[in-house]
């Protein structure tokens, strides 16, 4: 008799397979470079259309007037809801932006992203400088003096709304750097979403408080995003070559 070989189990092979780059933290998760950039264009030429047809023809100024009247008798006779308006204007002033611009560069630096963290810094300070730019360029007079909530004490010019500008800026660059690491889209889609509440809370209370023409909010807001989506392109354009695709 002949003795066959023992015959040995078949090998079984594992594949490792390797974690895809939606996986990896700080992914391209958010639309190409181009898209922010043609963004930028839109929104920068919107301004120079709504500037021309407020400024040179006046075609907003009577809306303005009324929005002004409204709200003005509104508020008299709800006293309550003005504490809400100040809430959400001390959110988009000065000391609002600083501490979340502060509070993202260390928030940055300390998860290593310093490359992030002082380009929102210097996002920020450089829409502020553009603010006061286009402020002296257009010479555009606050609402009357008589007009305005007693909390309002700015006297410098109106158009575009500082707050209304400054906060899409600071909340549109909280919302990129909460966006970013989110794996997931319903978590993108709300932060996202509670930023945009943000930004039209703050303008909705410099027309409220009577700080701003309504036409000064709307410019606020698109240079804002002009100035934003601009930044937001170079900087996926150099995260891009970081991060492997």
């Amino acid at each position: 008799m002949t003795a066959h070989p023992q015959e040995r189990p078949p090998v079984q092979t594992q594949t490792v397979s390797k974690p895809s780059s939606a996986e990896t933290p700080h992914v391209p998760a958010l639309p190409p470079p181009g898209v922010f950039f043609g963004a930028a264009i839109a929104a920068g030429a919107f301004f120079a259309l709504w500037s021309w047809l407020t400024l040179s023809l006046g075609a907003t100024q009577a809306f303005d007037d009324r929005c002004v009247e409204h709200w003005n008798d509104w508020s008299r006779s709800h006293a309550g809801l003005t504490d809400v308006m100040i809430f959400f204007t001390d959110l988009g002033g000065i000391a609002g932006m600083t501490i979340v611009a502060v509070m993202g560069l260390i928030w940055q630096s300390a998860i290593g992203h310093r490359a992030l963290a002082f380009a929102w810094l210097a996002i920020v300070i450089g829409g502020a400088l553009l603010n006061m730019g286009t402020k002296e360029l257009f010479e555009r007079s606050r609402p009357p003096v008589e007009k305005r909530d007693l909390v309002v004490h700015e006297m410098n010019h109106s158009y575009p709304s500082g707050h209304s500008m400054g906060s899409a800026i600071g909340y549109g660059m909280l919302g990129y750097a909460l966006v970013l690491p989110q794996r997931r889209r319903p978590r993108r889609v709300v932060f996202m979403l509670l930023m945009i509440a943000i930004v039209l809370m703050v303008g909705f209370s410099r027309v409220y408080l009577r700080a701003h023409w309504f036409s000064d909010v709307i410019a606020g807001w698109t240079i804002g995003a002009c100035w934003l989506f601009f930044c937001l392109g170079w900087l996926e354009r150099s995260r891009r070559g970081r991060t492997p695709m």
